[in-house]
């Protein structure tokens, strides 16, 4: 089930982060970023194990998606799919016309998910990840 991240799921969304990144988040970095009134973040939980989450910014009339995760063990099961509605639904309610993402170039799993969920590629950022270039992803929410 998908819902929203509070400060007790923090060790467990580190750990879903540390199991699909290189550079993963601690608990610490997900406490903090819950105490930002302009930050949402949902997780998705099942026999009380998180195995993936969300997070957006929403700053005046767009929204920023800043992490999702799913860990390796939950991938193609629909997960990111369900957050990534919770994500799009929340900024709607916020008052967000569009969002915008970006996501490392050799990313093709996540890239498809995006234009699955109605994002376009607007640009690239040269070297953004440690050398590789970042795809910037936005969709109209309005």
């Amino acid at each position: 089930m998908v819902r929203r991240m509070t400060d007790s799921d923090a060790a467990g969304a580190a750990a879903a982060d540390s199991a699909a990144f290189l550079k993963a988040w601690r608990a610490r970095d997900f406490e903090d970023e819950l105490k930002k009134d302009y930050a949402s973040y949902f997780v998705y939980e099942h026999d009380g194990v998180i195995s993936g989450y969300a997070g957006i910014w929403c700053i005046y009339e767009t929204a920023e998606l800043i992490r999702i995760a799913v860990a390796p063990p939950a991938r193609r099961a629909g997960i990111a799919g369900m957050l990534m509605e919770h994500i799009l639904k929340c900024a709607r309610e916020r008052g967000c016309e569009r969002m915008t993402l970006e996501v490392r170039k050799s990313n093709f799993a996540a890239r498809s998910l995006y234009k699955k969920y109605g994002f376009t590629e607007i640009s690239v950022r040269k070297g953004y990840y440690e050398g590789e270039d970042a795809v910037i992803m936005e969709k109209d929410l309005v």
